[in-house]
């Protein structure tokens, strides 16, 4: 007498199921698509620019500027990029002859109507990478020209996080403007990571539904794969729609973006369009993909500042949501593709 089959097998019979050879191929083809997009995510985004633009998605400190000095009143305009503490300088007035001093104390930038220039011959403008071939010996400048601009972005290690147990700090960078001498100056705070017992709590249901599912509710396996796949996507693309239209988006998020929207779109028509066991490889790879994409946005939960267009709430509970449904499609799509493996080619 013929043994009976496990029960995902009943569900295939149940259900009226009888794929033909080539569903095995979709079914090989979809998961074949989940390595490949979680692959291509996370090695074909480009490095991300210097200064403004960056990968991060979270960070540590908020920075602030003060209020100028009367001496560079109306002359210019500063400001800290949060992304990575860039300090950003504009001279609005171009009859100005702005200098920013280095750590010596020695004129390192300068900025009039020519645009931006460096001191050859200052250690701090090597140091920070902003001059073209070797340095010359310290002596009178000799000023290199940058740009016809009259901006310039640069690090400046004056203006920098706090070491471990500092949460709030002062920086200043001294200038001379027209012939005076002043200073840019502001503060910068620790901005701590909020709790996280309550993004815990947030996945339990998701836990507790996957475990129930393969204890007790086996049949329904297939289902849950199809709903958590499409459902893990939604996630994922407004997770990624909200760190690709930030301010310092990169264009590696750009790109990781677009390259997510598209295997999105792939397996949503698998989903939609293949049969009853491609549907549910294919929602278990759109979970893959969202799992995969969610864990690399887990800064955003050890950070106090998420650099995202939506809310830094909003933010952490999307990619929480992503990572929980991603989890359990994932669970779900395994959990079939295993047992088509083990009943081999012939039960298709």
């Amino acid at each position: 007498m013929r043994r009976s089959r496990k029960p995902l097998s009943v569900v295939r019979r149940i259900e009226g199921s009888n794929p033909s050879p080539s569903a095995h191929s979709l079914v090989v083809r979809a998961a074949a698509l989940a390595v490949a997009a979680v692959v291509a995510v996370l090695i074909a985004a480009p490095a991300a620019d210097a200064h403004v633009r960056t990968s991060r998605s979270a960070v540590d400190f908020r920075v602030r500027v003060f209020p100028l000095r009367e001496a560079a009143r109306g002359v210019l305009t500063a400001r800290v990029y949060e992304s990575d503490l860039a300090l950003a300088l504009t001279v609005a007035d171009r009859s100005a002859v702005v200098l920013v001093l280095g750590y010596l104390g020695e004129p390192a930038i300068r900025v009039d109507h020519a645009g931006v220039a460096v001191n050859e011959g200052s250690p701090t403008a090597a140091g920070m990478g902003l001059l073209k071939g070797a340095p010359r010996a310290a002596g009178a400048p000799v000023w290199q020209r940058r740009s016809s601009g009259r901006s310039i972005v640069w690090h400046d290690n004056r203006v920098r996080g706090l070491p471990a147990g500092v949460d709030r700090g002062r920086w200043s960078v001294p200038l001379i403007v027209n012939g005076r001498r002043t200073q840019l100056a502001g503060a910068i705070r620790r901005v701590h990571a909020p709790a996280a017992w309550p993004w815990f709590v947030l996945g339990l249901p998701f836990v507790g539904a996957v475990a129930l599912l393969f204890l007790l509710a086996r049949q329904h396996v297939r289902t849950a794969a199809v709903a958590f796949g499409p459902l893990a996507s939604v996630g994922l693309l407004v997770s990624a729609a909200g760190f690709a239209l930030d301010t310092y988006s990169s264009e590696g998020k750009w790109v990781e973006a677009a390259n997510e929207l598209i295997f999105v779109l792939v397996g949503v028509l698998l989903v939609l369009r293949g049969s009853p066991d491609t549907r549910a490889i294919a929602g278990g790879a759109l979970g893959l993909l969202a799992l995969a994409v969610g864990l690399s946005k887990i800064p955003v939960l050890l950070h106090g500042i998420v650099l995202s267009a939506l809310s830094a709430e909003v933010a952490r509970t999307v990619v929480v949501l992503t990572i929980c449904c991603g989890g359990a499609a994932t669970a779900a799509g395994l959990g079939v593709f295993a047992n088509l493996l083990e009943m081999g080619p012939e039960s298709l």
